[in-house]
């Protein structure tokens, strides 16, 4: 077992761009809403609040930016009701500041509790709640980490019996492919704590297939155990133009012994649920899902700033 157990004491970054506390909104645009503007405002990962939405185009997120210096936001709450602006309420950070925040998710059974994951592979156990977002203990680096891994994803996910699962996945770059594992978690009030890991399975997207591929660039589980991946291109050029797409990427399964096991399907056997092309210019690194095959997504457009739309899929 891997566990950080000591809590850090909060570190207020009140200085965090005093403009960026409170609330803000922004116009829909074509089924894509705005929820972050400028190289700053992009959505690098999405998580749904625990409330159930209150109608099929109506939900409340917690949304996480990839931003680097000590003034820049790192969390926002988005609430999305039909018809009407999403309105944005950036948070302050209490704990120890993260750099380059790419995913998070929601933990089950804890209202207002996160798991956030860094580019380099720490995770941060944040708890979102009265209008601030503050770190309960960590970082702890997730299990299986080399020099070099770029992470961009990170899901969890209760079995039957009650259970907590990790997944997460370096992104891959063009011929490098992703590299995903799994591990029992632990998450409660004396810390993060993951058990051993499964072996590292590759994964490789057919599509976006030129300029920078990310092949996985979020990942989310579902409740009967399908993982479900978004990829991305990226010219590098902070200004597009993107492409991206959606898979059902294969399973996540608990074995008699209650270790995770991940059965993912090869790039010949994937077929997008969605695809972006480079006319669209939407670089997916945020995906969602909630009940009845709905789901939002979500983008980090760089210059363009952050969006989300709400789909209907079929895994």
């Amino acid at each position: 077992m891997i566990r950080n157990g000591f809590i850090m004491s909060a570190v207020a970054c009140a200085s965090m761009a005093a403009t960026a506390l409170g609330a803000w909104a922004a116009g829909p645009s074509d089924g894509w809403k705005q929820v972050g503007t400028g190289i700053q405002g992009g959505v690098s990962g999405m998580a749904l609040a625990e409330s159930a939405p209150v109608d099929p185009d109506g939900a409340d997120a917690v949304i996480v930016r990839d931003n680097k210096a000590d003034r820049e936001s790192r969390v926002a709450t988005v609430r999305l009701r039909p018809g009407r602006p999403p309105v944005t309420t950036e948070l302050p950070w209490l704990g120890v500041l993260p750099k380059d925040l790419e995913a998070l998710d929601a933990v089950p059974g804890l209202v207002g509790h996160y798991i956030a994951l860094a580019s380099n592979g720490d995770a941060y156990h944040i708890v979102v709640a009265n209008g601030r977002a503050t770190v309960q203990a960590g970082p702890v680096t997730v299990p299986g980490r080399h020099d070099g891994d770029n992470y961009e994803s990170f899901a969890l996910h209760r079995d039957e019996s009650g259970k907590v699962f990790a997944v997460w996945a370096t992104r891959g770059s063009g011929e490098r492919k992703a590299v995903v594992r799994a591990a029992s978690a632990t998450i409660d009030a004396r810390g993060l704590g993951f058990g051993s890991p499964t072996t590292g399975q590759e994964f490789a997207v057919p599509y976006p297939n030129e300029d920078e591929v990310r092949h996985i660039s979020d990942l989310k589980v579902l409740a009967d155990g399908t993982v479900l991946v978004s990829s991305a291109s990226d010219p590098n050029v902070d200004d597009g133009p993107f492409s991206s797409a959606v898979y059902n990427a294969g399973r996540l399964t608990v074995n008699g012994a209650h270790d995770a096991v991940l059965r993912l399907r090869t790039a010949d056997e994937l077929t997008p649920l969605r695809r972006f092309t480079k006319q669209d210019d939407r670089k997916i690194e945020a995906i969602a899902f909630l009940p009845g095959g709905r789901a939002v997504w979500g983008t980090d457009d760089e210059n363009h700033g952050g969006w989300v739309k709400f789909d209907r899929v079929t895994p």
